[in-house]
């Protein structure tokens, strides 16, 4: 499900920001390009609820590494823009989902936008089935 919600960020990121900006989840060795995201997991987790319910957490950090570096006017707009972007997404299977918690600083000449997306979980209620049952049938007394 964690891929689906990052699936969900590049797809509002793509709508908001367009083609000419790089979208990416995966380390890249060389460094990214300059006016470009990359989406970050920092700590997912989950808390039982009551019964069967659940919450999970996912914690994100959406970095944007501007066109230029040390424009904090840049970074400032795109930062405004994620906050629009970003408070309801749609999963690829059509689900939406409310980003909260939304914060951003600058650090190093880098954007780092954090959001949260939690999803409300219920486990399967799983019924215990009886194997087989044997049963002695007769009558009280003898029955003459």
């Amino acid at each position: 499900m964690l891929n689906e919600v990052i699936k969900g960020i590049s797809m509002a990121l793509n709508t908001a920001f367009g083609d000419e900006y790089e979208i990416r989840q995966n380390d890249v060795e060389q460094g990214l390009v300059n006016g470009s995201f990359f989406i970050q997991v920092l700590k997912p987790e989950l808390t039982p609820l009551l019964g069967r319910r659940s919450m999970k957490r996912n914690h994100f950090d959406v970095m944007y590494f501007p066109k230029a570096p040390g424009n904090n006017a840049e970074m400032f707009t795109v930062a405004e823009k994620l906050m629009e972007c970003l408070t309801q997404i749609s999963l690829p299977n059509g689900d939406l989902l409310h980003g909260t918690g939304m914060n951003y600083e600058v650090v190093d000449d880098v954007l780092h936008f954090m959001v949260n997306f939690n999803l409300p979980l219920i486990r399967p209620y799983e019924e215990p089935y009886m194997e087989t049952l044997d049963t002695d049938v007769g009558t009280v007394g003898g029955g003459k």
